[in-house]
């Protein structure tokens, strides 16, 4: 009879392995992202090897990890975001739409606005996966797989810094939200143009990287904010149709 332990096999499981566990990113996630604040031209280098050279985490894994926490905190964000809710229930109350008797517009609001905002973590990553597929302004050759890594590598620390602009959102007055929008979108740009033109575009002029790195960053930009009108139109139709009282007759 064999005397072995029942763990005997077992490989002792690290902290950074809990940390992935618990948040999708591991320390070498971690140093990934700080490199592509950093030195972004580092990493991709290592974009264009199988293997990261054994020291950083894929882009598209970090992007996806940003994209988990940004869903997961959603209801909090948005949930409880009493100048969004009123934005929408105000939409429906001009719009002359009625309603059940115990229904009110800041219900209806709150539940469009959810909708929508549920939808558009959905629509950003099948646009951004098309996205990195198509575009081909690297000023190199590239295969479909290093495309990919280059545009989500463009697109992570912007996507690092989501978390924290949309938890400044809850405290953005109503009639602020359309300027705090067009202050994300710039701010945005900025940062993708950024790493751009600091670490993918490594074998053009500084004038042709300075062009690839704003047009690519535009059109992120252009596909994330079209992807977010889209679903909140869509959220506003489906839940104003779900509740409103067709005319009489």
């Amino acid at each position: 009879m064999s005397t072995r332990k029942p763990d005997a096999d077992l490989s002792p499981v690290s902290v950074d392995s809990i940390a992935e566990d618990l948040f999708g990113l591991n320390i070498r996630g971690v140093k990934s992202i700080l490199v592509l604040w950093r030195k972004p031209a580092d990493y991709f280098d290592a974009a264009r090897r199988p293997d990261w050279d054994n020291r950083f985490t894929p882009s598209i894994r970090l992007w996806l990890s940003f994209f988990a926490l940004y869903s997961a905190l959603n209801f909090w964000w948005f949930g409880s975001n009493q100048a969004m809710i009123g934005a929408f229930a105000s939409g429906y109350a001009n719009s002359g739409m009625v309603l059940p008797p115990d229904v009110t517009y800041e219900q209806v609001g709150r539940e469009a606005m959810l909708w929508g905002f549920g939808v558009i973590p959905v629509l950003q990553i099948s646009t951004m996966l098309v996205l990195s597929l198509i575009y081909t302004a690297w000023g190199e050759r590239t295969t479909l797989a290093v495309r990919q890594r280059f545009l989500f590598a463009v697109i992570v620390p912007s996507a690092s810094l989501m978390p924290v602009f949309l938890t400044i959102m809850l405290w953005v007055p109503q009639h602020m939200l359309t300027a705090y929008g067009l202050f994300l979108a710039l701010v945005t740009w900025l940062i993708d143009f950024m790493t751009g033109y600091r670490g993918g575009f490594a074998h053009v002029s500084k004038t042709g990287r300075a062009w690839r790195a704003g047009l690519l960053a535009f059109i992120v930009v252009l596909l994330n904010t079209g992807t977010s009108i889209a679903a909140q139109i869509a959220g506003i139709v489906l839940i104003g149709q779900k509740y409103a009282i067709p005319p009489a007759g």
